[in-house]
């Protein structure tokens, strides 16, 4: 094949696999909507929702019974699941699993829930078919030098893009399990970063630069990665408060004095993160704002402080709660792509 094709299949290869990163990376948006609106078993079923291929609008079109018909079949899932944890020896957490109440709740059918959790769930769809056009091109020209290279990163993502899938499931089948969640959210990380790894093979996402730092981007990203795990751990115990009703202290504001050490952590940690952005920032200050990663994530950072205050002020509001989540993705992925970017020893492009 002519160089020219194939650096026009590379540049398509680029074109949708960015269109991958996008849509996974909107699912961040869509997952805190879902989480923020507690619409996480707004379809009791997975893949479908209450049966049908597209949420029903009315609870008059489902049985009288669809509380005990969807409990029974989840319960069914959750039964194979926890057989599947004894036989791998984790007994005690498919017990665990067998004794939480939360286990026997039906699902009451709401239909803004629904169609949130649905949407989520197209978009998660979306992912996989992009996923899919991307392993056709690298699979169609798989000798081109740049696809070797990138293949590799491709075939992990794609291959945590479906343990994800089937994780959402567990999370359906485990009535949102504390954990279960968290595990979910960091694993679409890592199929991030693996689709983004496999495009910046081919073609740079970002321009390289030759500034000798590519160490403090792997500081950076290293701390931002800590600080979202976190995060999505604090996450679950403002769920654990709000279910004992004790979301609230004394002055009305976030019940933050019965939160372990971990939140004291990712709340104060921020602050080196708005530090760090600022140091890379000026030490690359020869290129503008718009495109300096350094001062572009001091600012977010900055902002994510904000939206901190905010939680604890206004006690976790569901709007802040989405902003949250996309700003710290947002935080992740650009210094992701801050590391991938500045290299060490290397003549720019």
């Amino acid at each position: 094949m002519p160089s020219t094709d194939n650096s026009r299949l590379l540049n398509i290869y680029r074109r949708i696999g960015l269109l991958t990163c996008s849509s996974v990376f909107l699912l961040f948006l869509f997952g805190g909507w879902v989480r923020a609106t507690g619409s996480g078993m707004g379809c009791p079923d997975w893949p479908k929702c209450f049966g049908q291929l597209a949420p029903p609008t009315d609870a008059q079109d489902l049985p009288e019974n669809y509380k005990e018909i969807f409990l029974n079949k989840r319960l069914k899932k959750l039964n194979r699941f926890t057989s599947t944890l004894d036989k791998f020896g984790f007994h005690n957490r498919a017990e665990l699993i067998r004794k939480d109440p939360k286990m026997l709740e039906p699902e009451e059918f709401h239909p803004v829930k629904a169609w949130i959790e649905y949407i989520n769930r197209l978009f998660g769809v979306l992912s996989g078919l992009l996923a899919v056009a991307m392993g056709a091109l690298i699979t169609y020209r798989i000798t081109i030098p740049e696809f070797k290279s990138s293949r590799w990163w491709y075939f992990i993502g794609f291959v945590l893009l479906i343990v994800n899938a089937w994780l959402g499931s567990l999370v359906v089948t485990t009535n949102l399990l504390p954990g279960m969640v968290s595990l979910h959210f960091l694993l679409s990380f890592l199929c991030l970063f693996s689709f983004i790894r496999s495009v910046h093979s081919v073609r740079p996402i970002l321009p390289i630069h030759n500034l000798s730092s590519k160490g403090n981007w792997r500081k950076l990203w290293v701390l931002i990665f800590i600080l979202v795990i976190m995060g999505t751990w604090s996450r679950e115990q403002v769920d654990l408060l709000r279910s004992l009703g004790t979301l609230s202290n004394d002055e009305g504001i976030l019940n933050f004095q019965s939160m372990d050490w971990i939140f004291t952590i990712h709340r104060y940690a921020s602050i080196l993160v708005v530090f760090l952005g600022i140091y890379l920032g000026w030490n690359h200050r020869q290129i503008l704002y718009k495109k300096n990663l350094g001062f572009i994530l001091a600012s977010v950072a900055f902002l994510q402080i904000i939206l901190g205050a905010f939680h604890m002020i206004y006690v976790v509001p569901p709007s802040v709660q989405i902003l949250h989540v996309v700003f710290g993705s947002a935080l992740l992925t650009l210094s992701y792509l801050g590391l991938l970017s500045y290299k060490n020893n290397e003549i720019s492009n």
